[in-house]
């Protein structure tokens, strides 16, 4: 059993060279157990601050200027690649996150990353907001890849969902929230959100991090943790970040 300890290495904030064509220091996560194979040693994602008037209005009600662009990368899969556009830290913080777990679990198959927004924001269809910059939907890990993934979502279940990958993924964007223009809440069905609470309770993580993580089991209504219950969201999370700070055309 892979060991939670590599987890508390998302909540490392390095520091790195502009994201613009300079080398930035390798980051080598920690590892309880070693992989099959060496994974590749990946550059620490260093988080720019905000591009003044980039995130324009809400999120359901808004546009976006001056994209940054969620480039290809080595594990994911960008279903969409036309709606692969958001802010500046909002792409960073995609690229950590996702970085770190490849880096917990460089065996896990390919990840599927779903709609950031399109190049100039504004309303897409399927999707009520994403009109900012400043969302994102991203699949989850299975226990063995399913025939139609990452080209779809797949829904979770406790026969086919690996939890503790899965787990990595949503604590590594909830630790975001601690940082400027960090997460803001994330969706995901109540149900799949037990599944990851009762196998992380079983591996010791500690209730005041599940409390301040999932709103299961304090009722789909509740205001508990940052990961919330959505309908639709059994095969995906969403994740919806901050305003930050000096963005004053962000709502």
């Amino acid at each position: 059993m892979r060991s939670l300890v590599v987890v508390l290495s998302l909540l490392a904030i390095t520091t790195a060279a502009d994201a613009k064509g300079h080398k930035r220091p390798a980051h080598h996560a920690t590892h309880a157990k070693k992989s099959k194979r060496t994974a590749k040693a990946r550059e620490r994602v260093v988080i720019h601050g905000p591009i003044a008037g980039q995130s324009v209005g809400a999120p359901w009600a808004g546009i976006l200027r001056d994209p940054a662009e969620l480039p290809d990368g080595d594990g994911y899969v960008i279903r969409r690649p036309w709606r692969r556009f958001g802010t500046r830290t909002t792409v960073d913080f995609i690229e950590r996150v996702v970085s770190d777990v490849r880096d917990q679990f460089p065996d896990q198959h390919v990840l599927a990353i779903g709609d950031i927004s399109a190049e100039h924001g504004g309303q897409i269809t399927e999707h009520h907001s994403h009109q900012s910059g400043r969302d994102v939907d991203i699949g989850l890990f299975y226990k063995e890849k399913p025939a139609a993934y990452p080209q779809s979502f797949v829904t979770a279940t406790a026969e086919n969902l690996d939890c503790e990958a899965t787990y990595a993924l949503v604590a590594g964007f909830a630790a975001t929230a601690n940082e400027a223009g960090g997460a803001q809440v994330i969706f995901l069905d109540y149900d799949v959100q037990r599944l990851l609470y009762d196998w992380a309770k079983e591996h010791d993580v500690d209730e005041d991090t599940l409390d301040k993580t999932f709103q299961y089991p304090h009722g789909r209504a509740s205001n508990n943790g940052i990961v919330h219950h959505e309908p639709n969201h059994d095969n995906h999370i969403h994740v919806r970040f901050k305003c930050p700070k000096g963005d004053s055309a962000c709502r």
